[in-house]
């Protein structure tokens, strides 16, 4: 099939198309199947993707896809509150077969979330602005320096609003951020503060929505990785990490100036109660590949009021160049390879832990 992502594990291929079964493997009840909104709940979205790599390989790229998508819709209050990466006590599930190689190759004009040369094609963009460094449950991640971004750095935030294209697009007012806004996934670490997971799929913007009952309220939040990197080879991390959500009145959601109009940390927790994951209805089994928010109109936005971004704005453009070999290696990128994922990152259960957000006090321009 042209511009498939093929996983071939034990002589068995897969296209993307069956990238999520339309229902769970064994031993996921059907009560833990769909949580609110379609989404699977923390513990058992990771227990099922263990149990695909130890009984349905074939499928364990698709469930990359299909894990960062939807971790971080689920959640409770906790996440609203503090936004941690927690540990759903599913590591021995994910875990479960150790030895497991998944093999994917490539055909066609696409690459893989996973291919190496996520860790290639970006670092001469960030490495004049922050720190490349090896995490005991991330590995491979790097960090925007202070001085470039502020101390109170949050992706999806600072430094760029939302427009519309045909779907929600970050606009990005740092120079690099065409790559660690399109590409990749953001976690927030210890002693690190935000850090990017290197990813090679191109997404208007890699978070989840939400979005209030009565459609008042919209928030997002980083979708979270669903893998790692280590000696240059992905892995499953092991654990679902969970980023804080930040809301506003649906109406702000364009802003010109986003951050002073959101409330987060202790305020978003009132409102997230209120709101429910937003996922978007699709014609084929499974949730799409890339995040999708809710529809203007859906919020009450009349088409009027929507901002379009400039699809000759030199950084959109750049980034959906990076998206295609077809594009991208003209400009430097490497070819897609044949590669690895490994069914865990580290040796070790790693439960990691996460400080409150600085809290900032939602105030108008």
């Amino acid at each position: 099939m042209p511009g498939a992502v093929h996983l071939v594990v034990n002589r068995r291929r897969a296209t993307i198309e069956d990238r999520h079964p339309a229902t769970m493997p064994r031993g996921v009840t059907r009560s833990e199947r769909l949580g609110a909104g379609g989404t699977l709940p923390g513990r058992a979205m990771v227990r099922a993707l263990g149990m695909v790599l130890s009984r349905r390989p074939r499928l364990a790229f698709a469930s990359l896809a299909f894990a960062s998508g939807v971790v971080g819709a689920m959640g409770s209050p906790s996440v609203a509150r503090a936004g941690g990466p927690t540990d759903d006590g599913a590591s021995e599930d994910v875990l479960s077969n150790p030895d497991q190689e998944a093999q994917v190759a490539v055909s066609g004009d696409v690459y893989a979330d996973t291919d190496p040369s996520a860790l290639t094609d970006f670092q001469p963009v960030l490495e004049p602005y922050g720190n490349w460094a090896d995490d005991p449950a991330y590995g491979t991640v790097w960090t925007p320096n202070p001085d470039e971004v502020g101390a109170d750095f949050e992706p999806y935030l600072s430094g760029g609003h939302w427009g519309y294209d045909d779907d929600y697009v970050w606009v990005s007012d740092y120079s690099w951020g065409w790559a660690a806004f399109h590409y990749g996934r953001w976690a927030w670490l210890p002693g690190r503060g935000w850090a990017w997971i290197p990813g090679r799929q191109y997404a208007n913007a890699w978070v989840t929505w939400r979005v209030g009952d009565d459609s008042a309220y919209v928030g997002w939040a980083p979708a979270p990785p669903a893998w790692g990197w280590r000696d240059g080879v992905a892995g499953l991390l092991g654990f679902a990490s969970r980023e804080p959500f930040v809301f506003c009145p649906s109406s702000e959601v364009f802003a010109p100036s986003i951050a002073p109009r959101v409330v987060r940390g202790e305020p978003a927790a009132a409102v997230f109660p209120r709101t429910r994951p937003y996922v978007r209805a699709s014609p084929v089994v499974g949730p799409p590949l890339t995040p999708s928010g809710p529809p203007p109109a859906l919020l009450g936005i009349e088409a009027a009021h929507i901002p379009r971004v400039v699809r000759n704005d030199p950084n959109l453009v750049r980034a959906r160049q990076f998206a295609r070999p077809s594009t991208a290696l003209a400009l430097g990128a490497r070819a897609p390879v044949a590669h690895v994922v490994r069914p865990r990152l580290v040796t070790r259960t790693y439960v990691p832990q996460r400080a409150a957000p600085r809290q900032v006090p939602a105030r108008r321009k």
